[in-house]
C-alpha cells in the first residue's frame, strides 16, 4: 500500500517513464515551480539503475518535476529543444501533454519511493518513450554548429522567424537537419557565405499524403525566408548563408548513411536564448 515502509527489491514496479501518485508527490515534497496545481513527476532512471538494489551502488531514483499543458509547443516536441520536452502521454485512456525540464531533475531515495507504487493512470505510448530516452540523451550529446553561422543566423533573425514557420507543424517533424559546408570546417572570416542544406523529416502516420503535404509547405515557407534575408535579387548572390536546398523526406525513407551525414538543428537558438532563466527544481 502506498505510504507503507518498504525495501527496495529487483522486483521493483517502478520504470523509466512512470508517474508518482499524488499522493506520492505530496508524500516526498515534490512541486513544479512554475504550476503547483499541475505537478506530474516523472521517473527517468533506466530501467536496469532501477532494478538494482545494491543501494551502496545506486541509491536514488532520478526524476523530473514536470507539469501538465492544456496546450504544447511544436518546438519542443520529438526532442528538438534539448532544454526542454513537450510529449504526448495517456492519462485514464485519454490524450494529455506534459512538459519536462532538463534542470528541473531530482534525486529521490529509493527507500522513500519503495513505499509507493506508480500511478497507473498514466502510460508512456512507445513513441513518446523513446523520444523521452532521446531527449535525456540529447543534453550530452548534442552537435554544437559554429558561432559565426549561429550569429549570421541570428543577426539576420531567420532562426526566430524559422521557429515561428515551424512551430504550427512541429509535432509533425520528427528531426530538422542541417548540412552546414557539407560537414568540412571552412573558414568564413572573408565574409563568404556557409553552404547550408536543410532536412525535415516527418513520421509518415496515419495519412502520409497529407503529413506530406504539410511539411511540403514548410519547405516552401523556409526557402522563402532565407531568399527573403540572405539572397539578393538584384545580383542573384548570396551574403551570410547560402540555402542551397530544403528538403522533406519520411523517416522511412531516410537512408541511415544520409542521417550519419547531416546534423541535427535542435532549435535550441530559437526556442531557448542561451540566457533564459530556466526553471529549476524547488530546494
Amino acid at each position: 500500500m502506498d505510504g507503507m515502509a518498504a525495501i527496495w527489491t529487483r522486483d521493483t514496479p517502478w520504470r523509466q517513464g512512470h508517474v508518482l501518485t499524488t499522493e506520492a508527490i505530496q508524500a516526498l515534497g515534490l512541486s513544479n515551480p512554475e504550476a503547483p496545481d499541475s505537478t506530474c513527476v516523472v521517473v527517468i532512471s533506466h530501467d536496469c539503475d532501477l532494478a538494482n538494489d545494491v543501494l551502496q551502488i545506486e541509491p536514488d531514483v532520478e526524476v523530473i518535476v514536470g507539469r501538465h499543458l492544456p496546450k504544447g509547443d511544436g518546438n519542443c516536441f520529438w526532442a528538438k529543444a534539448p532544454r526542454r520536452l513537450h510529449v504526448d502521454v495517456m492519462q485514464n485512456g485519454s490524450a494529455a501533454i506534459l512538459e519536462l525540464v532538463a534542470t528541473a531533475k531530482r534525486l529521490i531515495p529509493k527507500r522513500a519511493l519503495a513505499a509507493f507504487s506508480p500511478d497507473a493512470a498514466y502510460s508512456f505510448p512507445g513513441k513518446s518513450l523513446s523520444v523521452l530516452r532521446s531527449w535525456l540523451g540529447v543534453r550530452y550529446n548534442r552537435a554544437a554548429f559554429p558561432d559565426p553561422f549561429v550569429d549570421r543566423l541570428s543577426q539576420s533573425k531567420v532562426d526566430k522567424r524559422l521557429a515561428k514557420i515551424i512551430e504550427p507543424v512541429g509535432n509533425l517533424l520528427s528531426a530538422v537537419y542541417f548540412d552546414v559546408d557539407g560537414g568540412n570546417e571552412i573558414d568564413h572570416s572573408d565574409g563568404s557565405p556557409y553552404d547550408l542544406k536543410i532536412v525535415l523529416a516527418y513520421p509518415p502516420g496515419d495519412d502520409p499524403e497529407q503529413t506530406a503535404d504539410d511539411i511540403e509547405g514548410v519547405e516552401t515557407a523556409i526557402a522563402n525566408l532565407f531568399e527573403e534575408k540572405h539572397l539578393d535579387p538584384t545580383t542573384g548572390s548570396w551574403s551570410g548563408i547560402a540555402l542551397k536546398a530544403c528538403m522533406s523526406i519520411s523517416e522511412d525513407d531516410l537512408p541511415v548513411g544520409m542521417a550519419r551525414l547531416l546534423t541535427q538543428w535542435r532549435l535550441e537558438y530559437m526556442t531557448l536564448k542561451a540566457d533564459e532563466v530556466q526553471p529549476s527544481a524547488p530546494v
